[in-house]
């Protein structure tokens, strides 16, 4: 699997648990029990902190393009 690929896998696996996340704290405001904040900052907050996580480790993780640093001018000091 290249190396692209495997960075796009990432940051939609990121973009789902942020997804589900969402999902799970918007039922948690529909429902009417004290276990309801409960779920709301344990299950849901955890989804979207590891989806946030996951993505900006995707990001920071990824191999640099090779024309990366073809546009780059060093200094001739």
């Amino acid at each position: 699997m290249p190396a692209g690929e495997f960075m796009i896998r990432r940051l939609r696996i990121s973009g789902a648990l942020v997804m589900i996340g969402l999902l799970v704290e918007a039922l948690c405001l529909v429902w009417s029990r004290p276990i309801a904040f409960v779920v709301l900052v344990c299950i849901g907050g955890a989804f979207i902190g590891i989806g946030v996580l996951l993505f900006l480790y995707s990001l920071v993780s990824a191999a640099p393009h090779p024309t990366d640093s073809a546009g780059v001018v060093r200094d001739k000091r």
